[in-house]
């Protein structure tokens, strides 16, 4: 729905307070950590060349983005006598080449021009609404990538737990259906339009737009009802996507994952069993302990070699509540420190901040993170193929904001639109370098 004028009232003249809050939840934590801590390579988009006929596109297609890979060794030692006996036959190492290519992703924001009118200069205004909404329409872009780095590669953003309660058109007000108790509704976002899906590759029952994505009590709000037949179990998934695997953004769910089966990168997991699988610390409901770290490092190191470079520089991803999990290992320590002889006065021994390190490693904190769930990431081996930085769409000419058609024919509305997209994939080329743990015990926040 277009940006009417009746939604920026507030800070139009009349208002008095100059201080104007964002009630929103912003959060790119992942998305800016893989950008900044590895490599970005340039990517063309997949191509067509002549060869075997593809069933569904009637062209062979070339992948944009090759991983090579050193997937299996050789030279291997034999024992002997040298008294003139055979020195066998020799073996070499085997490498394979996975693919990606990158995915279209787009935001748009509509402004009709009352809307711009009645906030455009310092004397109409507080803020100008074209200029803060470029700036907002951003926010929520990265915020959307967020959501799809933390996904495994279906367009997935969250499931609907066996616990939610689904209130489908039932509620009184405005918002007539809602969905309480998601794993992790920060993973939505205001006015985004969702499919649901029965499955992963599953059928899709239908789409409906969120009202209000409620990050405290995990709650999703719509004014509309649900796709009929929506229940507990469903995915819930990005609007455009189709819902198979590995249709979507490649998320860290894609990579780290404890299997030999599906594919990755289009290999067979299968075809090289433990090579194209992450190792997992499988909790079982218990709370996060201090081996953990310890027992990341060798499972990695047996899988890798104890000199295993992928290790430096690695860092813990998690959410907030299993950082406040890990301070509270610390805690009775802590505050036995911070406890001087004499005085009246009680001190305070919690510290402003929780800790940022885990087993000696950086831990960052993402909202959009999976509860109970943490994920030790070799940055070395991760990266993103990217054929269009986030970026305002191009419309021709530098042109970046363009009118509405009017869908009815009548010429134009009195709009203006602007998207912001990019074209861009992440990819791991190091499966074994990195570990989670799951089934982990979430503190109740």
């Amino acid at each position: 729905m277009a940006l009417q004028e009746a939604a920026v009232q507030g800070i139009e003249l009349e208002a008095w307070n100059k201080m104007i809050p964002s009630v929103i939840y912003s959060g790119k934590t992942l998305y800016n950590k893989i950008k900044s801590g590895t490599k970005t390579y340039e990517t063309a988009n997949v191509t067509a060349r002549p060869g075997n006929i593809g069933a569904t596109t009637g062209l062979a297609q070339r992948a944009a983005f090759n991983v090579p890979m050193r997937i299996q060794s050789g030279a291997t030692i034999v024992q002997g006598t040298g008294d003139g006996d055979s020195l066998g036959r020799g073996t070499g190492s085997q490498w394979i080449t996975g693919d990606i290519s990158p995915v279209f992703l787009f935001s748009g924001c509509e402004i009709t021009y009352l809307a711009q009118m009645a906030t455009a200069g310092p004397k109409r205004g507080l803020v100008s609404v074209r200029a803060q909404e470029l700036k907002n329409s951003l926010d929520s872009y990265l915020r959307g990538i967020e959501a799809l780095f933390n996904g495994d590669g279906s367009g997935a953003l969250d499931q609907i737990p066996t616990g939610a309660v689904i209130s489908n058109g039932t509620l009184a007000g405005p918002n007539i259906s809602s969905i309480v108790g998601m794993n992790n509704a920060n993973q939505f976002q205001d006015q985004q339009t969702v499919q649901v899906f029965s499955a992963v590759g599953g059928t899709l029952r239908g789409s409906f737009q969120i009202s209000y994505a409620d990050g405290v009590t995990n709650t999703l709000w719509s004014t509309t009802a649900l796709p009929p037949g929506t229940t507990n179990g469903d995915f819930l998934m990005v609007a455009g996507a189709s819902g198979a695997a590995g249709s979507s953004i490649a998320g860290i769910k894609t990579y780290q994952l404890f299997s030999n089966a599906g594919t990755v990168l289009g290999i067979p997991r299968a075809n090289y069993p433990g090579r194209l699988s992450t190792p997992n610390i499988n909790l079982s409901g218990a709370a996060v302990n201090p081996a953990i770290p310890y027992q990341a490092e060798i499972l990695i190191e047996r899988g890798l070699g104890e000199d295993a470079e992928e290790l430096n520089g690695a860092i813990w991803y998690g959410g907030p509540g299993q950082q406040l999990a890990i301070t509270q290992l610390y805690q009775n320590v802590l505050s036995q420190n911070q406890i001087a002889a004499g005085g009246d006065t009680a001190l305070d021994v919690v510290k402003k901040n929780m800790t940022p390190k885990f087993g000696g490693r950086d831990y960052v904190k993402g909202y959009n993170a999976t509860p109970g769930r943490m994920d030790l990431l070799c940055l070395k081996s991760w990266g993103i193929a990217e054929m269009i930085e986030p970026s305002l769409y191009d419309f021709g000419n530098g042109v970046t904001v363009m009118p509405v058609p009017d869908p009815n024919g009548n010429g134009w509305l009195t709009s203006n639109i602007f998207y912001y997209n990019g074209s861009m994939n992440l990819f791991n080329s190091n499966m074994k370098a990195g570990c989670y743990a799951s089934s982990m015990f979430e503190p109740t926040i």
